[in-house]
């Protein structure tokens, strides 16, 4: 849960390093108390926890994306990297708006190919020192 916590404390910090172990605690904490939350609002077919849902996606866009950078600055990458799997779904909704089948299959294999370049990136160990700092203290 201090990863978590942490991530929060850090909001809107997209310099510096994150260890593997900090990104994934926070991903995993995320993801279990979204698929809670999914699943009670699913049983209780409730709005409330729609809207709960809701705040809390919103909640963590700018924790994520920074703790996404600064995991990206631990293996020498820079963050702008989380970005480039929606330069697919940019040559898809092209595609979509010309109806142009060769246009969004294509598209859907750049977004696959660069999410999987991404996710190597995000589970790699950590660097030795580089550009972006020292190499984090586990």
């Amino acid at each position: 849960m201090k990863h978590f916590i942490h991530a929060f404390q850090l909001y809107g910090v997209f310099s510096g390093r994150s260890t593997r172990e900090e990104y994934w605690m926070f991903t995993l904490i995320y993801l279990v108390v979204y698929l809670v939350l999914s699943g009670i609002s699913f049983m209780l077919e409730s709005d409330v926890f729609q809207i709960v849902l809701a705040m809390l996606s919103f909640g963590v866009i700018v924790p994520s994306f920074s703790i996404t950078a600064r995991r990206l600055h631990d293996v020498g990458r820079s963050g702008w990297w989380q970005m480039s799997p929606y330069i697919g779904m940019i040559f898809g909704l092209i595609g979509t708006m010309q109806e142009s089948s060769l246009l969004m299959i294509s598209s859907g294999i750049i977004m696959l190919v660069l999410f999987i370049l991404l996710l190597v990136w995000l589970v790699k160990p950590s660097d030795e020192d580089n550009a972006y700092g020292a190499k984090p203290q586990s």
